[in-house]
């Protein structure tokens, strides 16, 4: 049959996890559930939790990708999206808590965005902050286009949470990034530590150093 789908590649054999457990012990929003799995071809699922609580702010911001992204809630209290909603969200789109009271402590959102790292062709994503009067702030492009083939023993991070992180260190850091050029009215810093990136980022090179030393570590033993 020509629509039928071929097995899967013995590189990335199926893997399963639950989201629920997962989330537990996720540091960041977006938290890819398949962290190995995020060359050419990769579909890309990743989790985020948002609580509301009385000093909870999350913010906005807008994404672009040249993938479609598609998210499955997976179970709410007092969200805009119902448990069990799916969307496909458009290339160019804007991200906040999605809680209909943010304050609100018994509120919560537990989604899973799943992303397409492209098969070919460059892959690029933008961050971007806007003003209360529409006019953009502060945007960053980045070139998101994954590796091509699948590599293991390697420590692997998201590059959307990464380069978020630092788009958004960024724009808090300058005052003039943050102040609009059409009605001066000078945006608060975004609240980034409650998307987690920074310390993701910060964890993962953590690891990836730990990972270094282990390695020179054996290889030093097993030396003559």
């Amino acid at each position: 049959m020509a629509n039928k789908i071929p097995p899967p590649s013995p590189e990335r054999p199926p893997l399963r996890t639950n989201v629920f457990e997962f989330m537990q012990y996720a540091n960041t929003s977006l938290a890819p559930l398949f962290p190995a799995y995020l060359e050419r071809g990769s579909i890309v699922p990743a989790a985020t939790l948002f609580i509301g609580g009385e000093d909870a702010e999350y913010g906005h911001f807008f994404h672009d990708n040249t993938e479609e992204e598609v998210g499955l809630v997976i179970a709410d209290r007092g969200a805009h999206k119902n448990t069990g909603s799916v969307m496909v969200a458009p290339l160019l789109h804007g991200v906040n808590c999605f809680l209909k009271d943010p304050k609100d402590p018994e509120s919560f959102m537990l989604t899973v965005i799943t992303q397409r790292q492209r098969e070919h062709d460059p892959q690029s994503e933008r961050v971007f902050f806007r003003c209360g009067c529409n006019e953009v702030l502060f945007e960053h492009t980045f070139d998101a286009t994954p590796a091509d083939t699948f590599q293991t023993d390697v420590d692997k991070i998201l590059l959307t949470t990464l380069e978020s992180g630092d788009a958004a260190a960024a724009f808090n850091a300058d005052q003039a990034l943050r102040t609009c050029k059409r009605c001066g009215k000078v945006s608060p810093p975004f609240p980034l530590a409650a998307w987690g990136w920074l310390q993701h980022a910060n964890q993962h090179r953590a690891v990836a150093r730990a990972r270094a030393v282990l390695t020179a570590s054996s290889l030093e033993s097993a030396a003559p």
